[in-house]
């Protein structure tokens, strides 16, 4: 476990957190602007740690929250890919590398980083890595294909639960899955086809 504050392990929440904090700011930041000047936010986050499945509801958050203040997310990562950071610097428009020589962090942040979004194009970036937009579910904190999402709080999860685990929301299943026969063969075929 990591260090301990008021009950929350903070060892997890510091990039939700870092997160958060550098929108606030950029808000801050936008709303002190004069009249006709703008702002084109960008959040660069340098990452050494693996992900925390237990951050991704925060996470998510901040990244449709950067989304929607129109927030770029770059993401350099040293050593295993972060598949947060992925999600985030595609969904916000943001650049994502993977740094394996950490020799180069330097040259990858002087030739990468530091010139704006709209010289990116113009200029050989690393190629985009293909992103996994899986989500982690709820329950056992492992990335999922296909699950159930919670209607309140949109917490996946890989298999039914009756109680969301975050918001404790109640969920029924429909009775006709309880009624539900098994049909093989031929009557399996007509089923599908809408014969009864």
């Amino acid at each position: 476990g990591g260090w301990r504050s008021s009950g929350i392990n903070a060892e997890y929440g510091l990039l939700s957190g870092a997160l958060i904090k550098s929108l606030c700011y950029s808000n801050t930041m936008t709303k002190n602007l004069a009249i006709g000047n703008t702002l084109h936010s960008r959040i660069l986050v340098l990452k050494g740690s693996p992900d925390s499945r237990t951050q991704y509801m925060a996470i998510m958050n901040s990244i449709f929250a950067a989304q929607k203040s129109k927030v770029a997310i770059d993401s350099c990562v040293l050593g295993e890919d972060s598949t947060f950071l992925q999600q985030s610097s595609e969904m916000t428009g943001g650049t994502y590398v993977r740094v394996t020589d950490h020799n180069k962090l330097a040259q990858y942040l002087l030739s990468v980083f530091l010139m704006g979004a709209e010289f990116r194009k113009s200029f050989n970036t690393p190629p985009a890595a293909k992103v996994d937009f899986r989500a982690a579910c709820q329950c056992h904190s492992k990335m999922t294909d296909v699950g159930y999402v919670c209607s309140v709080c949109m917490s996946v999860y890989c298999t039914f639960r009756p109680m969301c685990m975050t918001c404790n929301a109640h969920f029924k299943l429909p009775t006709a899955l309880f009624k539900a026969k098994k049909v093989t063969g031929k009557r399996k075929l007509e089923a599908l086809n809408g014969k009864t």
